[in-house]
């Protein structure tokens, strides 16, 4: 439940973040040639001795591939289904966010199978704003970054951007906040990386859009000049801002160095910092990310407040969420991790935002998450708490 009983809390907007889809359409093409190459290597590891080495690029590689479960899109209709009709929030404004990933190899055929998938969600959810990321699996053209040419990877993602209808920095969501003259904002920048070698490891930038152009001004620039054109004309009013990318800022310890992380994420933290030199609060509060598979905070571990908390190399006030996989068909080493009563591969969150007149005077805003998860084969549900099988956590921000 939410721990702050104020009376007049008054719902206002959910975000539905779902993120890595993974899907693999039926049209998907094998990359023969490169799976030939990756299980030579791995024999040739272990001839050697090297089990280890081997048993970890077999996993990577399978891991990079697999596809969607089949019956992952009807239980994640049938649960949004039930969640519209909660009668509860009956009028609130909703949003969809995918962070990225959408498919396993970015061919045409699984990415418009995942925009089917988003738009069945939309209708479902009556959403008013859907806002959909690519991440560094949509930016593979077809096959294994590595084994592709400079001008397939550059190709596929123009083709990618044209199929998607976006540029980045994309244009900001907005909702007015109850009881303020406060806004919501939405924003989302591009941090997948269109060369060979970042991508086939996975690791991601926010820099120029598109990766490749030789002029122009970096995103976060463009995104910083949009804000400071939107501050309110009274001079005091801050709104509330959340960013979306695929990669997360605050990568989940112990953050990995030569894969995965995103490269530039300190200077990031910094510019998204630097924003309070006009004394409106941070360029972004909250931030919104898919790209590790696994919820963060881990479900329960989300702080009461905003302030107080260190997520490097973000600063204090600012709190990094992560969406876990929808629907990724799990390697089957993961499964033997867990026990499985624990094991819950498929998941996504549910973030839904309060004010009141109270809150307001003060600029708070009140969140609350629910992560919603799924066994293999099984239906999707929000996931309960130890303390509250309603599984809500919540936190106050002050922004």
């Amino acid at each position: 439940m939410a721990m702050y009983l104020d009376p007049e809390l008054e719902a206002f907007l959910h975000i539905v973040h779902v993120s890595d889809m993974h899907c693999k359409g039926q049209g998907a093409v094998i990359d023969v040639a490169t799976q030939k190459k990756v299980r030579r290597i791995v024999r040739a590891l272990r001839r050697l001795g090297r089990s280890t080495w081997a048993d970890q690029l077999e996993q990577r590689w399978q891991a990079g591939l697999a596809g969607h479960d089949p019956t992952a899109h009807e239980q994640m209709c049938a649960f949004l289904c039930g969640f519209a009709n909660y009668k509860d929030y009956a009028g609130v404004e909703t949003w969809l966010l995918d962070t990225g990933d959408l498919s396993a190899l970015g061919d045409h055929a699984s990415l418009r199978t995942a925009l089917g998938w988003l738009d069945d969600y939309r209708l479902i959810l009556d959403a008013s704003q859907t806002l959909i990321l690519h991440g560094n699996h949509d930016a593979w053209p077809g096959q294994f970054p590595l084994a592709a040419s400079r001008k397939a990877l550059v190709g596929h993602q123009a083709a990618l951007r044209y199929l998607l209808g976006k540029s980045w920095p994309d244009t900001e969501i907005h909702t007015a906040i109850p009881h303020a003259n406060a806004k919501l904002r939405l924003y989302a920048v591009n941090s997948t990386i269109g060369e060979r070698w970042p991508n086939t490891l996975a690791r991601g930038e926010v820099g120029m859009d598109p990766p490749w152009a030789k002029s122009g001004m970096p995103q976060l620039a463009q995104l910083a000049q949009r804000a400071r054109e939107g501050l309110h004309q009274d001079g005091v009013t801050r709104d509330f801002r959340i960013l979306a990318l695929h990669h997360p800022v605050h990568y989940p310890p112990p953050r990995p160095t030569l894969q995965m992380s995103l490269r530039n994420d300190t200077a990031v933290a910094d510019t998204l910092a630097q924003f309070t030199v006009h004394q409106r609060g941070m360029l972004a509060h909250l931030l919104l990310s898919g790209h590790t598979h696994a919820t963060y905070p881990p479900h329960g571990a989300l702080p009461s407040t905003s302030m107080g908390q260190q997520y490097p190399p973000l600063y204090e006030g600012q709190l990094q969420l992560i969406a876990g996989t929808l629907s990724q068909l799990p390697h089957r080493a993961d499964s033997v991790t867990f026990d499985d009563v624990n094991f819950v591969p498929h998941q996504c969150q549910i973030l839904t935002f309060f004010s009141s007149p109270n809150c307001a005077r003060r600029g708070q805003l009140l969140m609350e998450r629910r992560v919603v998860g799924r066994k293999l084969g099984g239906p999707y549900q929000v996931l309960p708490l130890p303390d509250d099988p309603a599984g809500i956590e919540s936190i106050m921000w002050e922004y």
